[in-house]
């Protein structure tokens, strides 16, 4: 016997969004400092819009099959979306500073997401020139 899924409503799926942004906050922001806390807050709404959950999703899955502890073969690109050190600590230097110097693999997961908002928002596709052909449409 299979359980069948029902189908949420998109006020089901914006609650369900809403609780998981919450806790995901509380919990992957809780060893921020009350600036850094703000700063984050201040800073990510800036670039949420520019991938849609859905596409963030798929840029993982190609990048690093969904897994934030990534690391390539080579040791050169890290975390959920293959960032490079120095990009990182770019990107991280103009939105996210206490990210600088912290591996990309260590970030919390919407650390990473975020990072990988701002990248987009600066750069499109280009920082990921295979994986980020194949996100899809907004």
């Amino acid at each position: 016997m299979t359980a069948s899924r029902t189908p949420r409503t998109p006020a089901a799926s914006r609650a369900a969004r809403t609780l998981f942004l919450v806790v995901a906050l509380t919990l992957g922001l809780a060893a921020c400092t009350p600036s850094q806390l703000a700063a984050f807050l201040a800073e990510e709404p800036k670039h949420r819009d520019a991938l849609t959950d859905r596409q963030l999703l798929k840029l993982r899955q190609c990048e690093s099959s969904d897994n934030y502890q990534a690391k390539s073969a080579n040791r050169r690109y890290f975390g959920a979306y293959q960032f490079s050190r120095a990009t990182w600590n770019d990107v991280a230097g103009r939105y996210y500073p206490w990210l600088e110097r912290l591996g990309p693999h260590k970030a919390a997961p919407i650390e990473q997401d975020a990072m990988a908002r701002a990248l987009w928002d600066e750069r499109g596709a280009a920082p990921w020139p295979y994986c980020g052909q194949r996100v899809g449409p907004r």
